[in-house]
């Protein structure tokens, strides 16, 4: 695999010219002078095919942002286009193993060793993968088996019970970033994986009526939220991507009258890119791949490892694999036999509402967010909500939880409320979706090679009594096993993002995560907690 890189910005032509002369698979890295789009320039005379590239280049740059690499797949098969903002340029090490520069090389910083517990396993150690598991078919585990069935790899997903019937059966999620102004690791993942996962979108479900919407206005609901919207809004190098807007621009965007609680110059900030989607539909897609295998019904009763592969115990039969995923969401905890059970996840519940549109509601536009959130009218009915309980594993329907996302809906946009509510008085006719997210202790997800944590007590013992000790043994870890969950309310933004990043850990593909990210979403991290902090981590 060839991974050419560019100081500067190519024509078309010249990367046209690259990608007919040298075989695929091509990585092709292009350093963006500044945090701009890029204008890739074409020639007086360029053939319909430049054209065509340019327009696909254009098409995916929209989302472009400047925190960190971005990946773009899919605009011609085998090749990957790698656009890398100033701040990322000077450590491209951290993607790639080598580089063949197509310009004056642009000089690196120096790569300094991971510890230990963050290092991938040996390349001695990792096995060549035939055929890979998947174990959990939402969101994350669609998105993972895509991101491997996209390189040739046979999946076999086990799903206990339907696809996208957990926490990834909302009927409307929304897709859009709610990031910090502070280049947190959160605002990184967040802000890569939302273009991610709107390019792919637009990949696998082109022009389908089971996305769409006109942007997202997320609205300020409180202090503190106005003051993190205006910090956002004054960052002009993402304004492609999102923007401040004052009350009459927000209105005449959504379409009806919105309600604003705070007298500022701007009610919120405008995702112009952001879009409603049915995330079952999505799944769907994501799953239909001739490589991969989707079983339905098929809880994993037992999983073992026999020294060559994994064998996985079902109701249905047993299945085997080189490689193991684990993308089970709010089932991670009831797994006593993995690694997963032993994690401190949190379990947290949400519930969303359904009810038919109104003569009014239908003018409404675009998904309007808040505290709470609506989405346009889709067949009729508009999606609301969502309820926010944490340590709760009920997934029934809650009549109390429904009163409050209708409270939450009038506090919102009242004459919307008031609108529907009113058309609708009894919930029990239409119900939402109610299920289980799953969550990390500090948000962020678990996503990377899962570590043998019995072993790794021993191995790293000496960081109980200091926590800067010197430990340099390599860590032991589960062989050929991973991890991609515990996404809380964002699995829209990040999943497919860490999916990619899984897929590259396996395949040993360059990585679209930087490396302080990949430490902070490591599954090991909650390890090497535990062992400092002198915390029991039985299942």
């Amino acid at each position: 695999m060839d991974n050419l890189a560019w100081g500067g910005i190519p024509d078309i032509r010249t990367l046209y010219n690259i990608i007919g002369k040298r075989a695929q698979p091509l990585n092709l890295i292009i350093c963006l002078p500044d945090n701009q789009i890029p204008n890739f320039q074409t020639a007086q005379d360029a053939s319909d095919a430049e054209c065509r590239l340019k327009h696909r280049l254009d098409q995916a740059t929209q989302c472009l942002q400047f925190n960190s690499i971005n990946l773009i797949e899919h605009i011609l098969p085998d090749v990957r286009f790698w656009l890398v903002p100033p701040s990322r340029t000077h450590r491209l090490h951290e993607h790639f193993h080598h580089i063949s520069w197509q310009t004056e090389a642009i000089a690196q910083t120096e790569n300094t060793p991971d510890k230990p517990w963050f290092a991938l396993p040996q390349t001695s150690e990792r096995q060549k993968p035939e055929h890979v598991f998947v174990i959990g078919a939402g969101i994350s585990g669609a998105a993972t088996a895509h991101a491997l069935a996209s390189h040739g790899i046979s999946v076999t997903v086990l799903e206990a019970r339907k696809a996208a019937q957990a926490a990834s059966g909302n009927r409307q999620g929304l897709l859009y970033a709610k990031i910090s102004p502070h280049d947190t690791e959160q605002t990184e993942l967040l802000l890569a994986g939302y273009g991610y996962t709107k390019r792919l979108l637009g990949h696998i479900l082109p022009e389908s009526e089971t996305w769409g919407g006109n942007g997202i206005i997320h609205l300020n609901y409180s202090r503190t939220e106005q003051q993190r919207n205006h910090e956002l809004g004054l960052q002009k190098h993402h304004n492609h991507l999102y923007r401040s807007i004052t009350q009459a621009e927000a209105e005449k965007i959504a379409g009806i009258p919105l309600s604003v609680p705070y007298d500022h110059p701007s009610c919120g900030l405008f995702w112009q890119h952001g879009v409603w989607l049915n995330p079952p539909a999505f799944v769907r897609a994501l799953l239909s791949h001739p490589l991969i295998k989707l079983h339905e019904d098929t809880p994993l009763t037992g999983i073992s490892h026999d020294g060559e592969k994994w064998i996985a115990s079902t109701p249905n039969g047993i299945f085997s694999a080189t490689h193991i995923v684990y993308c089970t969401g709010a089932h991670s905890p009831c797994l006593p036999e993995t690694n997963l059970a032993a994690l401190p996840l949190r379990q947290i519940r949400g519930q969303t509402g359904l009810t038919p549109s109104t003569p009014f509601s239908e003018q409404l536009r675009c998904a309007v967010s808040g505290e709470s959130y609506i989405s346009p009218s889709w067949h009729g009915l508009h999606c609301y909500g969502a309820s926010f309980i944490p340590n709760s594993s009920h997934t029934g329907w809650n009549e109390a939880e429904e009163t409050s996302n209708r409270q939450a809906l009038a506090h919102l946009n009242p004459a919307l409320a008031e609108s529907l509510f009113a058309a609708n008085p009894n919930p029990q006719k239409y119900r939402g979706h109610a299920a289980i997210r799953c969550d990390s202790p500090d948000h962020l997800p678990i996503v990377g090679a899962l570590g043998d944590i019995a072993a790794m007590r021993q191995t790293y013992a000496k960081l109980a009594l200091d926590k800067n000790y010197r430990i340099d043994s390599p860590c032991p870890y589960l062989p050929n096993a991973y991890a991609n969950t515990a996404h809380g309310t964002r699995g829209l933004a990040t999943a497919p993002i860490c999916a990619a990043a899984v897929a590259a850990e396996i395949l040993d593909l360059p990585h679209p995560l930087s490396k302080r990210l990949r430490h902070a979403i490591h599954p090991n991290r909650t390890v090497i907690r535990a062992i400092v902090r002198r915390q029991n981590m039985t299942p």
